[in-house]
C-alpha cells in the first residue's frame, strides 16, 4: 500500500496543530518505527507522509519540513 492509501483507509489517531494540521493515521512499529500522516489537514492543501520516528534522551519526535515535532504534543483522540 502507499502512504495514500494507508492515510485515506484508517481513522486519525492523533492531532497536531501545526503545519495546517496533522493527523496521525498509523503507527507501524518494528525495528525502525514510522508514522504515517496527513498535513495540511485543515487548509485543504493536503500531502501524505511516513515519517521516521526519532527517539531522543528525553522524548520522540518527528521531522517535518526542518522541523521537530514532539510526539507528546499530539492529541491523541
Amino acid at each position: 500500500m502507499t502512504k495514500k492509501e494507508y492515510c485515506e483507509n484508517r481513522p486519525t489517531v492523533a492531532y497536531y496543530s501545526g503545519f495546517g494540521g496533522l493527523e496521525v493515521k498509523f503507527i507501524e512499529y518494528g525495528t525502525d518505527d514510522y508514522i504515517y500522516l496527513v498535513a495540511g489537514a485543515w487548509n485543504g492543501k493536503k500531502s501524505y507522509h511516513r515519517l521516521k520516528i526519532c527517539y531522543g534522551t528525553k522524548s520522540a519526535y518527528i521531522r517535518l519540513f526542518g522541523q521537530c515535532c514532539p510526539l507528546s504534543e499530539f492529541i491523541r483522540t
